[in-house]
């Protein structure tokens, strides 16, 4: 073989290696700023770091009794991993709840909870396994009654999809089915009574 044509054979094999090099897949974020100042408050879960709880949390924090709070809706369009980071000026912690949250009820739908004891300032979550198109709420609280357990916070969320604040309309009722069942028992409704007067004046001929 001669050197033109390995020299030919050897510039055709790098560009064929170059072609099936598999580059890795972009990831998206998205930011928010919030503050718990003056905000509601509930009995926060308890946390694994300092109060050596479970996750996710089976019981109620005694130290966060009456801790302000700040429920971020969002929803993400492809199924895979995220992460959380947090950056909060107090005692910050931050909790995972799917479907709903209500403060009266804390524990119900959570799915994790994060202390990031003794880091204070910095909670977030890693590996997240998020599923496209379900309802998440991401709450930022603090640790416990004091007044070093409120303030301004900022959260990143990154992954492998979309994420989008807020609630997702397939998760929401539409207005005008809820519309149409109103109309259509009021009209029903008003069928069966002219019905019944009916039969009661054929009754008395």
């Amino acid at each position: 073989m001669s050197h033109a044509i390995k020299e030919s054979f050897v510039i055709v094999a790098a560009i064929a290696l170059s072609v099936n090099i598999t580059l890795p897949a972009a990831a998206f974020s998205v930011s928010y700023y919030g503050d718990t100042t003056n905000a509601p408050t509930f009995n926060r879960p308890q946390t694994e770091g300092f109060e050596g709880g479970t996750n996710p949390p089976t019981a109620l924090s005694p130290n966060g009794t009456a801790v302000p709070y700040f429920s971020q809706p969002f929803f993400v369009n492809t199924t895979g991993l995220y992460d959380v980071i947090g950056s909060q000026v107090f005692l910050g912690i931050q909790f995972l709840y799917q479907n709903s949250f209500n403060p009266a009820t804390p524990l119900v739908n959570l799915l994790s909870g994060n202390d990031p004891f003794p880091d204070e300032g910095n909670s977030g979550f890693n590996g997240l396994n998020l599923i496209a198109n379900n309802q998440y709420f991401l709450v930022t609280t603090g640790f416990d009654n004091t007044n070093n357990s409120f303030g301004t916070f900022t959260n990143t969320i990154t992954g492998v999809g979309n994420i989008t604040l807020g609630n997702n309309p397939a998760n929401v009722p539409e207005p005008t089915t809820i519309v149409s069942t109103i109309i259509f028992g009021i009209f029903g409704g008003s069928l069966t009574l002219k019905r019944k007067l009916k039969n009661l004046a054929e009754g008395r001929r």
